[in-house]
Order: structure tokens, then C-alpha cells, then sequence
């Protein structure tokens, strides 16, 4: 019991703001430490820099599930679709004890990249998204202690906006920058809190085509430390990807593979490890319908 109330604290302190700032949504990015910001389009960036959507074709669904640090009661839905250089994606965290959903956070994103330049040694890509936020709080529990006469808390909502810029030279090196919530409301009621804003740099060198290397600097605003990350991705076959990634500022390391269903899809896995919780681990499944 002292343990399960030590974490609970631990995750009120680390996700004070109304809305929690999570970089690792999708397998890749879990696998990958997060260092996801450059490189070439692939189907994570429905959830991330959106500039790389610009490289899509067709119909393209994701979608995956967590539970943060490996905890029962912090489960995490994502789902994306695009279509050409559009996407849409879903995301909601919350927080459930005993069947009982305390709170949630949800957020809806529109997306569209665009080719700015491109000719045959060079692309310039840029990309927005926005977003719209809901906070939910649940029911309070009443009298009886048991929420069976209690009141519902209330909710919120919110909206902010991405810009995301990818330039690339002969599909090798690729430089990149992805701000999120450039322009923002305030979410709570009273509490009056921003929605997070950061700012992530990426470089990304493919020396050949099965090889790729990425190196992100992230800065959350409010915060005076960068999280310097490190990620590797290395395609071993026509069905096997594998994935790796360090971080600092929480020291983390990251592992993870991608396996090619073929005809029908893929299916991905990515686990990240941390200095003081848990490891959290990530599965998410991708399909091309074209």
C-alpha cells in the first residue's frame, strides 16, 4: 500500500499540468527514445512532426495502446488515420481505480503537410496541426464514500497549434525542427494552466538505406534542462525492423522491432525504461488500404 501511494504521488507531481507532454506515442517513438523529429515520413508522424506527412499516399490507419510505467490504472489509447497529406489522430490518457475513471485527458488532431520545394537532390517540407483538447474529471465520491451519490467535477477544453519544418538532401541528411502549442488557450477552470509548449530540434543521417541514425534536442517550456535523445532504426530484412534509443535528462533507454504482416499490416513493439518508475511498454498496429 505505502508503494502504490508512493506512485501515485510521483505521477501528480510529474503530470501537474491539466495536460500531461508525452513524446513517445506509437511504437517507433517508444523504441526510438523519442529522437523522431527528422527523418523519413512514416506513419508515427500522424502523431508527430507533421511536415513529413507531405511524403504520404493513400489511406494510412494506426493505431496502438500503452499503460504509462506499466500501471494498470494509466491506460493510453492512440489512433491515426491520413489520407494523402491529411491525417486525423486520437489520443486519451486517464487515470482509472477499480473500474472508476478519476480523470481523462483526450485530445483530436487535424493535420496537413506540404511540399514547399523539392527537386531531385533537395525536399523542403513544412506542416501544421491542430489540436483540440478535453479535460474530464470524474465523480466525486459523495457521502458514502463509494461515488454513489456524488457530483460530477466538471470538464474543460481547450485548443492549440503545431508547426513542424523537415529540409532533406539526397534522402540522406535531414534537419528538422517541431513546435507544439505555438499558439494556445488556457485549460482549467480557476487553475488557469497552459497547455505544454516545446520545441524539439532533430538531425537525421542515413549513410544507406537500411540505416537510419537520429539525434533530437527537446526543450519543454519552464523547464531550464534540454532532453538530449538518441535514436537508431535498422531494417534486418523485408519483414524485421529494429529499433533503439537513449536519453537524457531523465537518463532513459529504449529497444523495440517492427515485423511486416504483409499484405495485411504491421504490427510494432517498443518498450522505454526510467530512472525511478517503471517500464512502459508500447504496441501499435499500422495498415496501408490504398
Amino acid at each position: 500500500m505505502k508503494k502504490y501511494i508512493i506512485i501515485l504521488c510521483f505521477i501528480s507531481f510529474a503530470l501537474n499540468q491539466v495536460f500531461s507532454h508525452y513524446d513517445y506515442t506509437g511504437s517507433r517513438a517508444t523504441s526510438m527514445s523519442g529522437a523522431i523529429t527528422s527523418g523519413p515520413g512514416t506513419l508515427d508522424n500522424i502523431f508527430h512532426n507533421p511536415a513529413q506527412l507531405s511524403e504520404f499516399n493513400g489511406i494510412n490507419v494506426v493505431s496502438g495502446y500503452s499503460q504509462i510505467f506499466n500501471l494498470k490504472f494509466l491506460p493510453y489509447y492512440n489512433f491515426g488515420i491520413s489520407y494523402e497529406s491529411y491525417a486525423i489522430n486520437f489520443e486519451k490518457l486517464s487515470t482509472e481505480i477499480n473500474g472508476h475513471e478519476l480523470s481523462s485527458e483526450s485530445v483530436l488532431g487535424i493535420a496537413k503537410g506540404f511540399t514547399v520545394y523539392k527537386d531531385r537532390q533537395s525536399n523542403l517540407q513544412a506542416g501544421l496541426r491542430f489540436n483540440l483538447y478535453q479535460y474530464d474529471l470524474g465523480q466525486s465520491s459523495g457521502s458514502e464514500g463509494d461515488g454513489s451519490n456524488g457530483i460530477m467535477l466538471g470538464s474543460d477544453n481547450g485548443y492549440g497549434l503545431d508547426f513542424g519544418f523537415q529540409g532533406s538532401l539526397n534522402d540522406r541528411y535531414y534537419i528538422a525542427y517541431y513546435l507544439q502549442n505555438i499558439y494556445s488557450s488556457n485549460i482549467g477552470y480557476g487553475l488557469g494552466s497552459e497547455l505544454p509548449t516545446s520545441m524539439s530540434i532533430g538531425l537525421s543521417y542515413r549513410p544507406y538505406e537500411d540505416l537510419l541514425t537520429s539525434f533530437d534536442i527537446n526543450q519543454l517550456s519552464g523547464h531550464t534542462d534540454q532532453e538530449v535523445r538518441i535514436g537508431i532504426e535498422y531494417i534486418l530484412s523485408d519483414s524485421w525492423i529494429l529499433r533503439t534509443g537513449i536519453q537524457s535528462n531523465p537518463n532513459r533507454f529504449s529497444i523495440g522491432f517492427e515485423y511486416n504482416l504483409f499484405d495485411f499490416g504491421n504490427i510494432s513493439y517498443g518498450l522505454i525504461t526510467h530512472h525511478v518508475m517503471p517500464i512502459t511498454h508500447q504496441i501499435t498496429f499500422s495498415t496501408n488500404l490504398k
